[in-house]
Order: structure tokens, then C-alpha cells, then sequence
């Protein structure tokens, strides 16, 4: 992730060719006056500088700009626009911190431009500040806090539904989970994001998505597919000009030449990167470099050049404060000063070593960490720590390969089953050669006919074999089809008894609805009737509009409720009050439900809890989702009288009437979601209090999300 990360903070730059650039200066010096245009126009001009000593300048203007009109703007909409703005360019100032090594500055800045851009909901701008911040947390080798705002990304990128900031967003977590240790969840990540790059052809991004898969395949030791991969990218940084990510790929390259013994290819590659790093002033690649040639002068042996390199790559991470990597370059400094039998030295940075990588709980360095530190008390005769670091490292070992070992077994049950098909095509080859030398020598007429015959029947045996095999395919083709159309007429079934259940509930809300405005007409009061029969229009065609659709959004369902609860306030006068509350994990535009679930459940409340309740009326309706984030969790809650009380008065009153709304839900919850049973979606409780009275009811309601 690294540099290529501080690119996103000025929205994927490097989009624009230079000449745009300079037809924006032109557009920019014509536009003195008009801010919003000036805004805009100053907004490319950074999107396609690369020098980020130039953007920086344009950069403070556009945040004077944004920030003095924002304050005294009155239009909503023009305010709102630079506040935008001002999100945009605190992200670049972030972007340029994080240039400059600066990380707990570049995130504050980061946090700021995630504030505008949350109190105007630019989802975009959300995301984009949040990947930020969890990329400076990757230089600070805090890859649990890079992991918790990647997932907050996520969740905006989606709500945005901007296919390049989704895109992004999974490769970054694939990334974070590749670090992890997470392979599957690497591997998901990266193939949801493949797809989206490939159809916007956007290059950078199937660049970044090619160079984690290279990495995922690294991790599992495969290098020479990882190789390959790698090779990918290289092409396209080549062909974009890409420095940051050039240098990279070089490394990486560099590095995986190295584990596969082609030194001289591997220093070509570093020697490349070194020189690009240099030229660049970039530390984090020049200490890259630096360990690469240090792990390739190990491999050749050659103990001293190795020992410089890594002590230049030591010193420059902790000025990076790369814990992860210096952590690596400790060890091997112990490996090298402990096999020169300088053992205080190497037991030195071997227990430096262990200490960052429990630090940055990257299991393999704890085990290489503790595995020299074995061998370094070993030699002093210290058994005691030798014993106790070394079932560290055997601890650790079965945690972290286990996974590794099952993927081995899989590659060699592949080879072992490829080279038994091998080996029977072999076989028979050399059967048919032995039977064409046979038949050369054999001469007789009873040798031909025998042969004639059995060319027959061996003839007759492979047609019969593929006529049983077509009809075999035939029969299991007939079997799919009616398979597939009997699971469509299920799901039709499925689909009409959820309608005809929406179609009864209708004229029952509606039959409540007009038995409440005929009350107010029969008091007398025409005013409050007249008013109830505008809502109750209104909310007639909401309801018609929505009863044929299969889901609607939170925030439709919300607008139903409340024009349903204000019917009802005015029907109870001052004594009824209500509330409908959404979650803010709740994307209201975003998630669906099926319409008309909750209002019968509030209906109930209202004729069975509050009808008999004197005094104030209250009624609340809460949404929230569940930490799986596969069911939206409703809460309804009254004050009324209970449900024992309630009970009282329908027996009192003789009524052995059923409630059909509550009927028709149960069923509706049962028909969408099949695996959970009935008390499980839905569970009825009374309030009671301290004194052990019932003051009201509640019930929940677990949707699945549709």
C-alpha cells in the first residue's frame, strides 16, 4: 500500500496528461472572479500536477477559497459545495504530510477533511479520508487500526456507489487482510475488485490489484507465479509513468529473485530501484532497497556487505518508524553477528527483534525472532531461555502453518494425481507400440482374422460406450431443467403468497383509517377531520404505491409510519406522542425491507396498549441492524396497560377475534426467512418496574435484509 496510497488522497491523480493542465491554468486566469469555478478548475490543476512542492500551493488557495465562502455562503447548495471543497483540500494536506514523513499530522488533517465531508454525507469524500487514515497507520506499522478504518471505508465507498472508490477500498482491505495473514479474505477482497477495474479499464487500479494477488501468492511461497504478477505491473507503472509504484514493483521484484536463488536478476531488478529511490528522495524505498541487498549479499554469503546493507536499512526504518520491517532486518542482524559468534550483539537485536514483532503481532517474525534467540542462549549455555524461546517458536509454528500445510497437501495430491495420468498415458502408448510390433510379426490368416474381429468388437464397444455416455449427459440435462423449473414455480409460490398477504393487510390498515376520521366527524369536529382526510389521501397513495413492490427503502417506511403516528395524534389530541428513531449504522436510502411489516405492530400497540391508557400516550419505533449485518433489528415500545391486561379486556368484552395483522406478519417472517424459526424473528415482553408493574410493552422484530 505505502506511497501509491497518498495518491488517492488527491482522488486518483495522475489522471490528467500535462497539457490539460496547462488549458486549466489558461481557464484559471480567465475565472478570477467566479469562486465555485475557480474551486474547480484549481481542484484539477492539483488532480494532474505530480510535484507535490506545486500542488501544495494550489492547494492553499483553493482552501482559502473554500473555507471564507463557506462560512458566509447562504445558499444551502453553494455552501455545501465548498465545504466539499474544503474536504478535498484538507485531504491534500494530509497527502503532503504523509509525503513528508509527517504521519500523526497527516492523520489529524485527515480527520478534519472526514468531518466536512460527514456533516454535508459526501460519501466519497468519507471514504477516501478514512482509506487515508488507515494508510498512515500502515507507516506506523499499526496494521489492527489500518484494518478497523478500512472497514469504515468500506462502508461508505458502498453507501457512495462509486465503483472506483469501491474498487479501491477492496484492494486496500485485501491488502490489510494479505499483512494479516488472512489469505482468504485477501483473495475475496481482490477478485470483487478486479472485476469493477477491468470494466472502468482503469489501469492504476489493475495495477494495485495484480501486485496484491503477487503478494497473497509470496505469502504461500509460490514466487514464481507471484513473479508473474509482478511482471504485470511492471508493464503498466512503465507505460503510466508511475514512479512510486515503479519503485515498488522493483522491490518486490528484487525480493521475490531473492527466494528464488536468481541473484543476479534480483540485483538487476534492486539496482534499478535504488537508483529510482534515490532520485525520488523516497526513505521508505531506499530502505527497501537497502534490506533487498541485504538478504541478497546474505544469500551469497557474503556476510559483510549484507551486515552494512541491513545496518543503512535499520537506521532509516526507525526514522520511518517501520516497526515491521525493521523488526525483519533485526533478525537477520542476529543471524549474521551470531554465525561471527558475537553473541551479546546478536542476542541484542534478537531480543529488540521479538519485542517490535509482538509489537506488530506478525507471527512468522516472532518465530524466526525466537528461533535465534534459541540458538544464540544455546551457545551461551544459558539452557533455561534456550528451551523457553525455542517452544515459542515451535508454539508459533504450528499456528501460522497449518493453513500452509493443508495448501501443500492440496499442490502434491495435484501433482501426485497428474503424474499417475501421466504415467497410465505412458503406459499405454507403449502397449500400443507392443501391439504394432506384434501384428507386424504375426503373418497368419487366423492372426488377421482374430485381429479383424476383435477391431470389431473393440469398435463396437467404444460407439455402444459413447451412445450410454450421450444418453447418460441427455438424462442428466432433463434432470437440471426440471430441476431449475420446479425451483422457479417454488420461488413463484414463494412470491404470490407474500403478495396476497400485503394485498390483506391493506384494506385492513384502511378500514382503521376511516373508522378514525368517521369519529372525528361524528364529535363534530369537521376541521380535525378535514385534516386527518388530506393525511389519510395522502397516505392512501403511498400505501397503493408501495403495496405492489417487494421492498422499499428504511427512510419510505419511516415516512409512512410518521404520516400513520400523526393520523393517530390527532385522533388521541395532546395525549399521544410518538417517535421514529433510525440507527446511524443504517444507511436509509440503501437498505430495504418489505413495506407495510411494522405499521400493523404500531397499530396494535395503539388499539390494545394505549386505547385503555390514561394519561400521556406513548409509542416509539426504533431501527437498528444486527453485528452480522444479515437482519435490520425493530423495536416498538409502548406505555400502554400489557398484554395481560389487554387480555382482561377482550375476554371481558366476550371477543374471540384474532389479530390478522399479527397473523400475516408471522407469516411474512416465516416465508422470507425459512432457517430461523417463528420465535426467533419475532418476541413479544411487557415493561415492568421497579415496583413490579407493567407500565408497557415491546416488541422486536428481526427482518431479514432484502
Amino acid at each position: 500500500m505505502k506511497h501509491w496510497l497518498v495518491l488517492i488522497g488527491l482522488f486518483f491523480s495522475q489522471l490528467l496528461l500535462a497539457q490539460n493542465a496547462n488549458s486549466d491554468l489558461i481557464q484559471l486566469q480567465n475565472h478570477p472572479q467566479k469562486d465555485t469555478t475557480r474551486c474547480f478548475l484549481l481542484n484539477k490543476i492539483i488532480e494532474a500536477e505530480n510535484d507535490h512542492n506545486i500542488w501544495i500551493k494550489y492547494n492553499q488557495e483553493l482552501q482559502k477559497i473554500a473555507l471564507d465562502n463557506s462560512k458566509k455562503e447562504n445558499n444551502k447548495t453553494l455552501k455545501n459545495t465548498y465545504i466539499k471543497y474544503l474536504s478535498i483540500s484538507y485531504n491534500n494536506d494530509g497527502a503532503y504530510e504523509l509525503y513528508n514523513e509527517k504521519y500523526d499530522k497527516a492523520i489529524l488533517l485527515y480527520k478534519k477533511s472526514l468531518q466536512m465531508a460527514n456533516s454535508i454525507q459526501y460519501h466519497i469524500g468519507s471514504s477516501l479520508s478514512l482509506q487515508n487514515i488507515g494508510t498512515a497507520f500502515d507507516y506506523l506499522g499499526k496494521i489492527d487500526s489500518t484494518l478497523v478504518y478500512m472497514k469504515k471505508a468500506h462502508q461508505f465507498a458502498l453507501r457512495s456507489k462509486n465503483k472506483s472508490s469501491i474498487a479501491y477500498v477492496l484492494t486496500d482491505l485485501g491488502y490489510v487482510y494479505n499483512n494479516l495473514g488472512n489469505n482468504n479474505l485477501a483473495i475475496k477482497y481482490n477478485l470483487e475488485a478486479l472485476p469493477l477495474f477491468e470494466k472502468m479499464n482503469d489501469l492504476e487500479g489493475l495495477e494495485r490489484t495484480n501486485f496484491a494477488l503477487g503478494r497473497i501468492f509470496d505469502s504461500q511461497k509460490d514466487y514464481k507465479t507471484s513473479c508473474s504478477y509482478y511482471l504485470k505491473c511492471l508493464e503498466i507503472d512503465r507505460k503510466t509513468n508511475n514512479k512510486e509504484r515503479l519503485g515498488l514493483i522493483l522491490n518486490s521484484l528484487a525480493a521475490t529473485n531473492t527466494n528464488l536463488n536468481l541473484l543476479e536478476k534480483a540485483l538487476q531488478f534492486n539496482n534499478e530501484a535504488f537508483q529510482l529511490a534515490t532520485q525520488m528522495n523516497n526513505e521508505d524505498l531506499i530502505a527497501t532497497s537497502h534490506k533487498n541487498y541485504g538478504d541478497i549479499y546474505f544469500k551469497k554469503k557474503e556476510n559483510e556487505k549484507a551486515k552494512s546493507n541491513y545496518l543503512s536499512a535499520e537506521q532509516l526504518f526507525k526514522i520511518i518508524k517501520s516497526d515491521l520491517h525493521l523488526s525483519k532486518v533485526q533478525i537477520k542482524l542476529a543471524t549474521i553477528l551470531f554465525h561471527q559468534n558475537q553473541f551479546t550483539q546478536a542476542k541484542e537485536y534478537g531480543l529488540k527483534a521479538f519485542e517490535l514483532a509482538q509489537k506488530t503481532n506478525f507471527p512468522s517474525d516472532q518465530k524466526n525472532a525466537a528461533e535465534i534467540l534459541s540458538q544464540i542462549f544455546s551457545k551461551e549455555k544459558d539452557f533455561q531461555n534456550a528451551y523457553k524461546y525455542k517452544s515459542i517458536a515451535s508454539d508459533i509454528s504450528e499456528e501460522i502453518y497449518f493453513d500452509e500445510s493443508k495448501d501443500i497437501a492440496l499442490k502434491a495430491t495435484y501433482l501426485y494425481e497428474t503424474e499417475k495420468k501421466e504415467a497410465a498415458i505412458k503406459a499405454l502408448n507403449q502397449k500400443n507400440k507392443i501391439a504394432e510390433l506384434e501384428s507386424k510379426k504375426k503373418t497368419t490368416t487366423l492372426y488377421l482374422v482374430i485381429l479383424f474381429f476383435t477391431g470389431i468388437t473393440t469398435t463396437g464397444y467404444v460407439l455402444f460406450s459413447r451412445y450410454k455416455e450421450k444418453k447418460k449427459n441427455e438424462i442428466l440435462q432433463n434432470q437440471l431443467a426440471e430441476t431449475e423449473k420446479l425451483l422457479a414455480a417454488e420461488k413463484k409460490v414463494t412470491e404470490s403468497e407474500l403478495k396476497a398477504l400485503k394485498s390483506q393487510m391493506n384494506p385492513h390498515f384502511i378500514f382503521n383509517a376511516l373508522n378514525s376520521i368517521q369519529m372525528q366527524f361524528m364529535y363534530g369536529d369537521k376541521l380535525t377531520a378535514n385534516e386527518q382526510l388530506n393525511n389519510f389521501t395522502y397516505l392512501t397513495r403511498q400505501i397503493l404505491e408501495v403495496s405492489g413492490k417487494k421492498s422499499i427503502t428504511i427512510s419510505d417506511e419511516v415516512e409512512i409510519l410518521t404520516k400513520y403516528l400523526q393520523l393517530e395524534q390527532l385522533r388521541f389530541k395532546k395525549d399521544f406522542t410518538f417517535s421514529v428513531v433510525v440507527s446511524n449504522s443504517i444507511d436509509e436510502d440503501y437498505h430495504k425491507i418489505p413495506p407495510m411489516l411494522i405499521q400493523p405492530i404500531v397499530e396494535n400497540s395503539i388499539k390494545h396498549g394505549l386505547l385503555h391508557q390514561k394519561g400521556d400516550k406513548k409509542v416509539s419505533v426504533h431501527f437498528d441492524i444486527d453485528e452480522e449485518e444479515t437482519h435490520l433489528i425493530c423495536t416498538v415500545i409502548d406505555n400502554g396497560i400489557g398484554r395481560e391486561k389487554s387480555a382482561e379486556i377482550k375476554a371481558k368484552n366476550h371477543s374471540t377475534h384474532n389479530s390478522f395483522s399479527t397473523q400475516a406478519i408471522e407469516q411474512r417472517l416465516e416465508l422470507l426467512n425459512e432457517k430461523l424459526q417463528l420465535p426467533d424473528l419475532i418476541t413479544y415482553s411487557d415493561l415492568v418496574s421497579n415496583e413490579n408493574e407493567v407500565n408497557g410493552t415491546k416488541v422486536v422484530i428481526k427482518i431479514p435484509i432484502v
